[in-house]
Order: C-alpha cells, then sequence, then structure tokens
C-alpha cells in the first residue's frame, strides 16, 4: 500500500467534508440573509397595510397627528426644500428615511424610496435589519413581529441626534447644543419634553394600560410648547424699558434655521394709541440665538413715557421668514403700567 496516496486521500476527503461544511454554512447565511429582507419589506407591506394602526391604535393616532408623521408631505417643508440644490442629499433623508437601527444610528440617514408620504413612521425608529421591532422594556408582545427590548429607548438622545443632530445640517441640529448644556448631564432627554409619558395600552393585545412615551413629539407647531420655551420679566426704570428674556429649553432657541424668535417693546397711551415700537429679532441669521437656559437682557429707551401710558413686552414665533403677521405665535406677554 502506498501510505503517500492513503495519506492525501485521507486529506483530500477532509478537504472535501470542510468544502461541504463551508458550503452548507455559505448557504445558510444565504437563506437566512433573504429570510431577513424578506421580514424588512413584509415590515413594510404591514405598515401599508394597516397593521401597525390595527394593533397600536392609541400610539398611531398620537404619530398620527404629530409632524413626524407630516415631514415629506408637509407645505412649509416642500416649499423649503425645493429652494435648495441636491436637496436628496441635503434635506429629503430626514424626511423620508430608511429604518435607522439598519442605516446606522447616528449616521446620517438614507432616503427610502418607498412610503415616503409616510414621513418618520414607526418603523424609521423601531424597524432592525432582522426584521424585529426594538422598543423600550415591557413592550406588548405581538403576533406579528418580533420585539426587542433595546436599552436605547431609556435614554434616545443618540437615536433622536441621528436627525436632529447632524451638524453638517444646521436646521437638523438640535442635539449638539442640548449635550453642551447642564440637560444633558442628568436623566433629562429629547423625549423628557417632546414625549412626555402617559399611561395607555400599548396594544389590542395589552390586558393594562402602562406608563410609555407618548408619541407626539411636539415642537415649533405646538402653541403650548413654545409658551413654555421662554420667560420675559419686565421693569420700567428712569425712562427705560428692561426686558429679561431667559430660555427654558434644553437646545438653542429657535432651534432651526429658518425660525425667528421677535422680541417687541411697545409704548402705548392711556387711550391704546400707539405711540413707540422696537423689536429686536433671535435668529441664526443674526447669529444670536439663545443657549438653553440662557438669561439675556435688553434695554429699550422709552423716555416719552407718562404716567398712564402702558409699557408691552411680547415675544412672537415665526417659523419662516415668509410666515404672515396672522399666523405667527405670541410665546409671552408682559405688561407694565408707568407710575
Amino acid at each position: 500500500m502506498d501510505l503517500k496516496i492513503v495519506h492525501w486521500s485521507i486529506i483530500g476527503v477532509g478537504l472535501g467534508l470542510v468544502g461541504c461544511v463551508l458550503l452548507i454554512l455559505a448557504a445558510n447565511l444565504a437563506l437566512q440573509a433573504a429570510d431577513e429582507v424578506s421580514r424588512v419589506t413584509e415590515m413594510f407591506q404591514g405598515f401599508q397595510d394597516g397593521k401597525c394602526k390595527s394593533c397600536h391604535p392609541a400610539i398611531w393616532r398620537e404619530w398620527a397627528d404629530s409632524m413626524h408623521a407630516k415631514a415629506w408631505l408637509d407645505e412649509v417643508y416642500q416649499a423649503a426644500a425645493k429652494q435648495i440644490t441636491d436637496r436628496e442629499t441635503k434635506c429629503d433623508q430626514c424626511h423620508a428615511p430608511q429604518p435607522i437601527l439598519i442605516t446606522g444610528v447616528g449616521n446620517m440617514p438614507k432616503l427610502r424610496d418607498e412610503q415616503r408620504e409616510a414621513g418618520v413612521s414607526c418603523l424609521v425608529c423601531h424597524l432592525d435589519a432582522h426584521g424585529a421591532m426594538n422598543g423600550p422594556a415591557a413592550s406588548a408582545e405581538t403576533y406579528f413581529h418580533a420585539n426587542l427590548t433595546n436599552p436605547i429607548y431609556t435614554q434616545p438622545t443618540t437615536l433622536c441626534g441621528t436627525c436632529h443632530g447632524q451638524q453638517s445640517v444646521p436646521e437638523h441640529d438640535q442635539v449638539s447644543s442640548f449635550l453642551n448644556s447642564k440637560f444633558a448631564d442628568g436623566d433629562t432627554s429629547c423625549a423628557t419634553c417632546h414625549m412626555p409619558v402617559v399611561k395607555r395600552l400599548q396594544s389590542t393585545t395589552s390586558h393594562e394600560s402602562i406608563k410609555g412615551r407618548k408619541h407626539t413629539w411636539r415642537g415649533s407647531r405646538s402653541v403650548a410648547q413654545l409658551r413654555r420655551a421662554a420667560t420675559v420679566q419686565l421693569e420700567y426704570t428712569d425712562g427705560k424699558a428692561v426686558a429679561k428674556l431667559r430660555s427654558k429649553t434644553g437646545h438653542i432657541l429657535p432651534g432651526g434655521t429658518l425660525r425667528t424668535i421677535v422680541l417687541e417693546v411697545t409704548l402705548l397711551a392711556s387711550d391704546g394709541t400707539e405711540l413707540q415700537k422696537q423689536q429686536i429679532s433671535i435668529s441664526a441669521e443674526k447669529e444670536n440665538r439663545l443657549l438653553p437656559d440662557e438669561n439675556r437682557t435688553y434695554t429699550f429707551d422709552i423716555v416719552s413715557a407718562t404716567t398712564g401710558d402702558t409699557i408691552k413686552a411680547r415675544l412672537i414665533y415665526q417659523l419662516t421668514p415668509d410666515t404672515p403677521e396672522p399666523k405667527r405665535i405670541l410665546m409671552v406677554e408682559k405688561t407694565h403700567v408707568v407710575r
């Protein structure tokens, strides 16, 4: 017997077995990858067919009334985006993004091809590459998709920062100023102010209401949110009106580069006649936006004021430079009667 031949035969058989195992592993991995792609596709189809809506009606109603749901269809956004060259790489990807757990938390989002009208949908923040829905602990079980508890939802600022923390897109960078503020040192996150705690049934399979985050993301389109964003104190001494402005937000104010806050001080006669008006604009264009929790004092000369006159300070919010006066939002109003 030729031992060399036997030896090489054994090696050949061994290599053949290893090759078979590798081929089987490769085939299994390919099948698994194909199955995961299929699951992701199935989840998008389920969203389109209303399965998210039918299983999670309470959360769906909150989302459907939010600006996340309107992110793509919003007329203000579409009008602004049309003026941007190469909008698909500078704007659109945050208004109809692919699921960010797939493209990478913190990475610049990628524009999706389908269901753009759904804006920032359930799938954008919760769907992963395996077709599972991620969420906080105690998420209700379901028969349609797998649930995974993901710790990122307990402190979701990093998740939010995927769209709202891109320094290359100043209009969408609120998180950078938050991270540089005192608020980031504690348990405060974006969700603290924009997703308040609410107790409700999470799904149609839930038996008891439990605490969760409200999926409304109230921001610059919410009058109530704007009125909580800042305070004004008004004093008058020796012909000068002093307006002390304080930001109560956890990020730069106003948060968007198109937004403007106007501090307006008006002198009114006792019969209501307007005698004098002065305004100061606060915006990205003016490079004078308020930092988180910043206090700022503005002084106005009102030397013509006499006893019985009224000094009125108003803080007014403009969503865009073209927002007509009737649609501007009054954030704060303070008055002082001259004695």
